[in-house]
């Protein structure tokens, strides 16, 4: 992107609450965040204020002395985090704020397109909650209709990861997004956004679900006696919910359809691949840029050597095994700001 582009810094719709910008900011009207879980702050299994507030797209608006609100659920959370009681709340704290953070959990790419409160084809009860639909988009919209209702001109697309996580956790991959379908979705998505008036978009790269600590080794289950004599020399994997299923008495076999092989393993790193490719093409073709977030991951520390039941999966996820921190949010936070300074000749603050 040409360096003579306006400064750039995120800002709210026109209809947000007054912020003091900082000073050497050139203000840039229409921030919109799109994308899944990860960028609407979800952790821990849940969706809570506190979880909101932490999320990337609000602290990168802080970096930049900017306010970025969240669609904010009231406590105890939708649904309450790990290991905190009581009955789920998802209702809006503040229902007359309108966030330019528009993600919703469990949204894969044609999500974004097609899904609200009320239509969805197919749902996955481990991804689709209607009530957060609801609460983040409002009734009977889709996340792109809701974000192209802010009138985006710059926006971040963090959008992918759903569509291969839970077939790599459960160990069917036949169950992944087509690397086609996914690239027609993205494309359809980035199409619309640049018709509405997105002259500038981010385009985040899909993770690699492999590394997240809900997929275990067998190497680490062979101790607890969760797995049978068939995981001898194997080098499986299987992910957390199939763990929660298994007994000393009952253990788990690497003969079962759940096991995730290591040919698995490699296969579901190329759909990632592929998925990135995809939309490094989409950017490449429609004058995106794009932020690789798995340099980011590859930096924080990894699993601990002794778990906590504070920290049971250290510093860089959260107590579900699948979504980020609070402090991998803010290396996220960080990381964006800077990029943004080279991309565009911003003076976020990085540190």
């Amino acid at each position: 992107m040409k360096r003579t582009l306006l400064l750039l810094t995120l800002i709210l719709a026109s209809c947000a609450p007054q912020f003091v910008p900082r000073p050497d900011a050139t203000l840039f009207t229409g921030y919109v965040a799109l994308g899944d879980s990860i960028t609407a702050g979800y952790q821990s299994a849940s969706l809570t204020p506190a979880s909101q507030r932490a999320s990337y797209p609000h602290l990168l608006g802080q970096r930049a002395g900017l306010d970025v609100p969240m669609p904010e659920i009231g406590d105890p959370g939708c649904p309450p985090p790990v290991g905190v009681m009581g009955q789920p709340n998802c209702e809006r704290s503040h229902p007359d704020i309108i966030s330019p953070v528009v993600a919703v959990p469990g949204a894969k790419v044609h999500d974004v397109l097609a899904t609200t409160d009320t239509q969805v084809v197919n749902p996955d009860p481990q991804l689709y909650d209607a009530r957060l639909y609801r609460a983040i988009l409002g009734s009977g919209t889709t996340q792109l209709e809701a974000a192209i209702a802010r009138k985006p001109v710059f926006v971040t697309v963090w959008i992918g990861s759903n569509d291969v996580l839970l077939p790599t956790l459960r160990g069917d991959l036949s169950k992944a997004t087509p690397v086609a379908d996914f690239q027609a979705d993205y494309t359809t998505v980035v199409d619309r956004l640049k018709a509405a008036g997105a002259h500038h978009l981010v385009l985040m790269t899909v993770p690699d679900v492999t590394r997240v600590p809900a997929l275990v080794p067998v190497r680490l289950l062979r101790v607890t006696g969760l797995v049978d004599r068939s995981c001898d020399g194997q080098d499986t994997y299987f992910g957390t919910s199939t763990i929660a299923t298994a007994s000393q008495d009952k253990p788990l076999s690497c003969t079962s359809p759940e096991a995730l092989t290591r040919d698995e393993y490699v296969q579901a790193q190329a759909i990632v691949e592929h998925y990135n490719a995809a939309i490094r093409a989409i950017a490449a073709s429609h004058g995106a840029v794009v932020f690789d977030v798995n340099p980011v991951l590859d930096s924080l520390p990894g699993r601990p050597l002794i778990p906590t039941t504070a920290s049971p999966f250290g510093r860089t996820f959260s107590l579900d095994g699948v979504h980020p921190s609070s402090f991998a949010h803010d290396r996220f936070a960080r990381a964006l700001a800077a990029f943004m300074n080279e991309q565009f000749g911003t003076s976020i603050d990085p540190r």
